[in-house]
């Protein structure tokens, strides 16, 4: 028996080493890949690179500071940073003009307005630069805009060192033999030798099958060569690759737009607006050319969309700046930071969305700190409008109604938050214990003694659950 422990004992300690070599040279590559990276933008920079930032977040702005000045030792001339956004093409002009080749981090949102257009327009006027995005998360159909608008990649925030130091390396030289075969052959396309560039994209798809990228190229190619058939097949095959890869079906629709053929330019125009429809552009265009196909209902629904869309986001730029004042005032005026939040809410009221229930749980909570409990009941109800089955929601009702000691109203959306959700309880400590103090305000023991059980198992050490527990125990008795 006692060999068999030993054995057992061996065993562990022998596979604990391997864990830990692993472990050690997961470190180490990890370091290794951080110092190539490291290398790269350090040589971009002493090549007459320039970083260019757009933003007014601080703490970004900070970190990028920390990155390249003291992490690098690089110069502060080499960053050149601004929190406006009108100053952004001139700066790149200016970069160009000056021989230098700059990367752009831009916020996707600045005092209010969306920069995603003035990417684009940036990037048609300056097809050289490369553009990092700077956003909070954001939904899929706005990430798909903001990759047919140029952008070269996007900044999640937020970040730490190692990874801004990694999407700025990848952006600057991507880690992949085919990139650079590709770079040689659309090199050779512009000089105007398309049979020599579609020799060199033709060793670049032995190299990587069905590359998206290379079959795109092509495509480029066999259109310089007015062969459109060849160029349409490898459009296709490369629009096949991936259902939110756009640029294939833009260089169809310039295919058939450049052949006359108008029924086919409008299907891969309406193909695109299917899978990225924030694109005021491309709605108005599509409406061009239904008129001209003798198509005036669909051209006028297309129309009308196009204003809707319009009207929406000339209302979420009213909402962001909302929005950025009412941060302004969280710490020091709840009251006033809750009335510009609600200002904000009014006027995006026709397009309210799941996306907006955190900024009205936001709300309920400073007005709620105001003392307002009853309007944090009315911000909640409208959002129920959106999201009537959130579990969060109700248990905000819940607490809200609870400040305002109405307690069966607090009873009943406690009763419908857990029903909904039976192990929102689960979430933290505090979650169980306020739902509890829900039902010991009720006189309802039954539901919040397991409550309470479950809030002590999370953390013993909930005074008020131990408070609440004492409560319930004397009413009992």
């Amino acid at each position: 028996m006692a060999d068999e422990h030993e054995k057992d004992g061996l065993a562990k300690r022998i596979q604990m080493r391997r864990v830990n070599r692993s472990l050690e040279a997961a470190q180490a590559a990890g370091k290794q890949q951080q110092k190539e990276y490291g290398d790269i933008l350090i040589n971009h920079l002493r090549e007459n690179g320039q970083l260019i930032c757009i933003s007014d977040d601080r703490s970004f702005v900070e970190l990028l500071r920390e990155l390249v000045v003291k992490t690098l030792k690089m110069p502060p001339t080499s960053l050149n940073i601004t929190a406006r956004a009108d100053m952004m093409a001139k700066l790149a002009r200016n970069s160009i003009d000056a021989q230098k080749t700059p990367l752009i981090l831009i916020e996707q949102s600045l005092n209010g307005r969306d920069l995603t257009f003035v990417t684009r327009v940036l990037k048609n006027a300056f097809p050289e630069l490369k553009i990092l995005m700077l956003a909070q998360e954001t939904d899929k159909n706005h990430l798909v805009l903001l990759h047919e608008s140029g952008v070269d990649g996007f900044l999640i925030k937020p970040l730490d060192t190692s990874g801004l130091l990694e999407k700025i390396a990848l952006a600057i030289k991507p880690q992949d033999q085919v990139d650079r075969t590709l770079d040689w052959a659309r090199s050779l396309l512009s000089q105007g030798e398309p049979m020599r560039a579609l020799q060199i994209a033709n060793q670049a798809l032995d190299q990587q099958v069905n590359s998206s990228a290379v079959l795109l190229l092509m495509g480029d190619i066999f259109r310089a060569m007015k062969d459109y058939d060849k160029a349409a097949d490898a459009y296709t095959r490369a629009s096949a690759t991936s259902a939110l890869y756009l640029e294939p079906m833009r260089k169809l629709a310039d295919l058939y737009a450049e052949k006359g053929e108008l029924n086919k330019q409008i299907e891969f125009l309406e193909k695109m607006d299917e899978v990225s429809p924030l694109n005021l552009d491309r709605k108005i265009q599509i409406g061009e050319i239904l008129l001209k196909l003798k198509r005036p209902d669909k051209a006028r629904k297309m129309f009308d969309a196009a204003m809707k869309l319009s009207h929406r986001q000339a209302r979420e730029n009213v909402s962001c700046v909302a929005y950025r004042v009412a941060d302004l005032y969280t710490d020091t005026d709840p009251a006033m930071a809750a009335s510009f939040l609600q200002r904000g809410l009014e006027t995006r009221k026709e397009f309210w969305s799941h996306e907006d229930l955190a900024t009205f749980n936001r709300l309920g909570l400073l007005l709620r700190r105001a003392g307002k409990w009853q309007e944090a009941v009315a911000e909640y109800q409208k959002a129920l409008t959106v999201a009537p089955n959130d579990d969060g929601l109700h248990y905000n009702l819940a607490m809200a109604y609870l400040e305002g000691k109405d307690v069966e109203h607090a009873r009943a959306m406690a009763l419908k938050a857990l029903a909904i959700n039976p192990d929102l309880p689960r979430r933290s400590s505090r979650i169980a214990s306020n739902l509890a103090a829900v039902f010991v305000s009720s006189n309802d023991r039954m539901h919040a003694m397991p409550l309470l059980r479950t809030a002590l198992e999370l953390d013993p050490g909930n005074e008020e659950a131990k408070k609440l527990m004492a409560a319930a125990d004397t009413a009992k008795g």
